[in-house]
């Protein structure tokens, strides 16, 4: 009795598992059937694409595609930028959600696709709006060309330049960028005028005023250099001997250039020079004796004058003196440096270390004789004197606005 009631329940599941399976098939039928015939598979299947064709549309622009046959396929590449909706077989609905670019595949019985290149753009009034709040202070053109927009005017920053262009860009697919770039133009060179002074001092005088050289001792052909300020021992004892009236100005050459441009001045003139030419023999050519000096003055960010500064001082040198048959010429001794140095405000550059020797001869009356008048004059003791001299430079920088053109005296 037991086995009879189990067979009875396995043959009632059977039956049941059975009506199940038909019905499952029965509903995906009519599911398959129920599908729009827009988007059911192409019974030939899929065999070529067509070149694609180009649709432009408007945000929120509704728009219809037909065919002269009955759709059976349907592709979408972006469903954020377009909605499809079939109207018959062979009829879509078209309507652009939002700015941008997609690709639409219909296909037909055939198998072949026709593919749609969908450019979707935002009202250029919209366009307009943003840039003028965002970039008001630029003046940009607009003007729609078809699906795209075209950026005219000009711009002074590439990097404003390229954030229009991609505020533009979520508007419409395409943009043609023609904002010109305006190239500024480079900051003027400040002008920059240098006040040269070359002076003379005799050690000799110096001894007779109590004063005393603050430098070291220079050496012949050995050229130093000391940045100068307005307090301080060298510049307490230039104050001294100038109201002493001991130094002697040979000249005051005043440059005036801009900074990054290199200038020079010259003093001096030009003598006999004799020059071997065998060895007994000698040739005579003029020499070059005086001062010649380059400047190239450069302003830093700190404030501060760099002055590049290349100086040659040729001084007649009675010592090497040479001579041709009965005339004695005198030797060229030759001092150059090449320096760069940093000068604040109120500071400026000193040159020294080119001493030379000199004979003095002083005079001094003679007692009783001296004093006879008229005659007195003719009557007096002259005395050599072996004197050194000082030879240095000053070289102080001073900015001036006025000057615009660069100028070598």
């Amino acid at each position: 009795m037991i086995m009879h009631s189990t067979k009875n329940d396995i043959r009632y599941l059977s039956i049941m598992s059975l009506l199940y399976v038909l019905l499952f098939t029965y509903t995906a039928k009519a599911q398959q059937a129920e599908e729009p015939a827009g988007f059911a598979l192409p019974k030939a299947g899929v065999k070529s694409v067509m070149p694609a064709v180009q649709v432009e549309m408007e945000m929120n622009e509704h728009r219809v595609l037909s065919w002269p046959f009955d759709v059976t396929r349907v592709f979408l590449a972006d469903d954020s930028l377009l909605k499809l909706d079939p109207v018959t077989p062979s009829k879509l609905r078209l309507r652009a959600l939002k700015a941008g670019k997609t690709r639409v595949n219909v296909w037909g019985d055939d198998g072949v696709a026709l593919t749609y290149d969908i450019l979707i753009h935002a009202p250029i009034e919209e366009l307009r709006k943003v840039l003028d709040e965002e970039f008001a202070n630029q003046e940009v053109t607009l003007r729609q060309l078809a699906g795209s927009v075209m950026l005219s005017g000009s711009i002074r920053e590439a990097e404003t330049r390229d954030n229009i262009e991609s505020v533009a860009r979520q508007f419409f697919p395409r943009v043609i960028n023609n904002l010109r770039l305006i190239r500024q133009r480079e900051a003027e060179p400040l002008p920059v005028k240098l006040q040269a002074s070359i002076f003379e001092l005799s050690h000799y005088d110096l001894q007779k005023h109590s004063l005393k050289w603050p430098l070291d001792n220079s050496k012949a052909g050995q050229m130093s250099h000391q940045v100068l300020a307005t307090q301080g021992e060298v510049a307490e004892f230039l104050q001294a001997a100038h109201d002493k009236n001991l130094l002697r100005r040979i000249a005051a050459p005043v440059i005036s250039t801009v900074e990054g441009r290199r200038a020079s001045f010259e003093t001096g003139g030009q003598m006999p020079l004799v020059v071997a030419a065998g060895s007994t023999e000698g040739k005579v050519r003029l020499q070059q004796w005086g001062v010649r000096m380059q400047l190239l003055p450069t302003r830093l960010a700190n404030g501060k004058l760099r002055l590049g500064v290349q100086p040659r001082i040729n001084q007649i040198d009675v010592t090497k003196a040479a001579k041709i048959d009965t005339v004695t010429l005198p030797g060229i001794r030759t001092h150059q440096h090449d320096l760069l140095i940093d000068l604040a405000e109120g500071e400026s550059l000193m040159l020294y270390g080119m001493p030379m020797n000199r004979i003095v001869r002083e005079k001094q009356d003679l007692p009783l004789l001296s004093d006879l008048p008229l005659l007195g004059d003719s009557f007096y003791k002259s005395t050599k004197i072996e004197d050194k001299i000082e030879l240095f430079i000053i070289v102080a920088p001073a900015q001036t606005a006025e000057d615009k053109v660069a100028s070598t005296p």
